[in-house]
Order: C-alpha cells, then sequence, then structure tokens
C-alpha cells in the first residue's frame, strides 16, 4: 500500500512532541510537503524531517503539491483562516480547535465545517484514550448505577493568552467537556460559568464549570495556571457507587455500595506517549478515515457540539446566569 501523501501546515513545539511522533508510530503516512513562515524553521524542518521535503512560506502552497490530506498545526490565530483554506481545498485534513479566535467568529466557521464534503477531524485526542473509553463502557453497563454526579478536573501550568476571543472553558471544551460527554453518553443541555478571571481580557486562567446534562450534574474545573505539573481526573457517582479515572496514569477506580473495597484496572494509551495520551490513537483515527478504513471519529459534528458548549459558556459569562446549549440541527 503506497503511504498518505501528508502536507504539513506549521512545525511549532507540538508538531515536534506529538504530531511527527504520533505519525512515525503509526507508519502509514509520509510528509510529502510543509509550510513554515520563518526561514529558520523552514530550515530546521529540511534539517530534522528531510531534504527531499518541498518546503514553502505559505501554508496555501501545500494545496498545489501532490498530497493525500492535510494537517494543520497552526498558531490559534490562525485556526480560522488554516480551517477555511482547507474546506476550500477540497483535501482530506486534521486540524486543532478552537475553530477561531473569537466567539464571533465560531458559529460562521462551524457553519462551513459541517458543510464540508471531504474527511475532517479535529485533534480532540481525549475522546481516544483507552481509560476514558473504558470508564464509557463501565458506566453504559451500569457498573456504578445510574449517573448522578460528573467532574472533569484539569491542572497545568501555561500562561492564558491574553489576545484570545473566546474564553478558557470554552477553549478547553473540545478536550475535557468533550471526555466528559463521551463517559456520560449524553450532551449538556445548558452551563453555567462561575468565572474566574485571573487575568486581563476574555481568557481566564481558572473556571468553573457545572453542566446540566437532565438529570446529571457535571462539572468542569479548570486552571491553567496551577502548580507545575499536569493532571486530569474524571469522576463519576451513581445511585450505586463510583468511578473516579486518572487520564495520565490510566487507571481507574471503581468502588459500590455492595463492594466498598476498590477495583482497580489500567488501561493504558500506546506508550511512550506522545505529547499526550491517546495523541497516537487520535492520528492513527484520521489516516484510517483518510485511507476509508473507518468513519470520522472526531468529525466536523463532534466539533459543532463541542463549541456550541463553549457558545452557550460565553453567554453565561456574560450574563452570570444559566445559558441554553443550541441543538446541532440549528447550524447544519
Amino acid at each position: 500500500m503506497d503511504p498518505i501523501r501528508i502536507g504539513l501546515a506549521g512545525y511549532g513545539e507540538w508538531t515536534r512532541e506529538a504530531l511527527i511522533p504520533s505519525l512515525e508510530r503509526d507508519g502509514r503516512a509520509r510528509i510529502e510537503a510543509a509550510a513554515a513562515r520563518t526561514p529558520a524553521t523552514r530550515e530546521r524542518i529540511r534539517s530534522e524531517l528531510g531534504s527531499q521535503i518541498a518546503l514553502h512560506s505559505d501554508f496555501t502552497d501545500l494545496f498545489d503539491e501532490e498530497v493525500d490530506a492535510l494537517i494543520l498545526a497552526l498558531p490559534s490565530s490562525l485556526h480560522e483562516e488554516g480551517l477555511l483554506a482547507a474546506v476550500e481545498s477540497g483535501l482530506p485534513f486534521f486540524h486543532e480547535p478552537p475553530v477561531a479566535n473569537h466567539r464571533d467568529r465560531v458559529g460562521p466557521v462551524l457553519r462551513r465545517l459541517l458543510a464540508a464534503g471531504q474527511v475532517t477531524h479535529a485533534d480532540m485526542e481525549l475522546r481516544f484514550i483507552p481509560v476514558v473509553i473504558r470508564a464509557a463502557q463501565r458506566v453504559a453497563e451500569g457498573a456504578i448505577g445510574e449517573p448522578r454526579t460528573a467532574m472533569i478536573r484539569m491542572r497545568g501550568s501555561w500562561s492564558p493568552d491574553p489576545t484570545s476571543g473566546i474564553s478558557l472553558m470554552h477553549s478547553l471544551a473540545p478536550w475535557y467537556i468533550d471526555a466528559l460527554d463521551r463517559v456520560l453518553g449524553t450532551s449538556p443541555r445548558r452551563v453555567l460559568v462561575q468565572d474566574g478571571r485571573g487575568f486581563p481580557g476574555r481568557m481566564q486562567s481558572y473556571s468553573l464549570t457545572q453542566l446540566d446534562y437532565g438529570g446529571i450534574w457535571g462539572s468542569f474545573d479548570s486552571n491553567i495556571s496551577a502548580v507545575p505539573g499536569m493532571t486530569t481526573t474524571l469522576e463519576v457517582t451513581g445511585t450505586e457507587g463510583e468511578l473516579q479515572t486518572d487520564l495520565f496514569t490510566a487507571e481507574i477506580r471503581l468502588r459500590t455500595l455492595t463492594r466498598p473495597e476498590p477495583e482497580f484496572e489500567r488501561v493504558p494509551a500506546l506508550e511512550p506517549y506522545a505529547g499526550w495520551p491517546g495523541m497516537c490513537e487520535c492520528v492513527a483515527a484520521f489516516l484510517d478515515a483518510v485511507s476509508g478504513l473507518a468513519p470520522e471519529r472526531a468529525g466536523a459534528r463532534a466539533v459543532a457540539r463541542s463549541h456550541l458548549v463553549g457558545l452557550a459558556g460565553e453567554r453565561s459569562i456574560d450574563t452570570g446566569a444559566w445559558a441554553d446549549v443550541e441543538r446541532l440541527e440549528e447550524l447544519e
């Protein structure tokens, strides 16, 4: 089978630490052409990926190369421009959420994405983490009875972007709230953001988001100015017990009313991690979709659902009250 020829836009830290190792581990794709804005970055691509790669300063020049698919690893300020250009190219593409850097542009960009005729795949790696998938299975099979509350908690240490036109919960929803949705098997109906500014502008350093799943109360507790050391945990309590999951150690801890002694299960992602648990699985799913081996698993509808929750969060921040999540059908 011939390799999938990739056009790569962007060569920052995430590309080098996560995307390239994921592609190399999978082995089905070859980077044919790449684009970067500065001569220094283009020279780094040549030295690290090989002299055979066609190099460009403008990512739209990749569309004229003989490539089968695109990977967009652009700065957040260029997400909208890159995504819209990729849609127009007709080529299958992998892209980074959020889809736009300002909340007023999210809806129009989502409509274009939903109307795209090609394979589109978002870098939503948390939904591909095996321990998240296993936790969803345990909840669905009734291991803790009927779910009643759920929380996903994230601690990181990086600087907020003061130029961002969307909030912290909105920018992170395609990963963390999406993972909570996967485990609960449903999406929230309304949102309340208990805003923690911590930084000038729209973007926060920390916030607590309450999620009404209609009979299940969820929350997303996020802090990107925490003590160094990344952690993400997810917990669901039900009528018959509780389930706790650590996304980095890949461990599930389950207790029930009839079996109070903890039951432990470890469901690791592909190791070593490529930047993050689930990245190797996420990139492999994109290549599966491009090859026609499987349907999209992080396509436009998944992206749109997470952004609709984010947009509800923006309205909640403005009003200080609960905000309803719009239906996906209103975008299509």
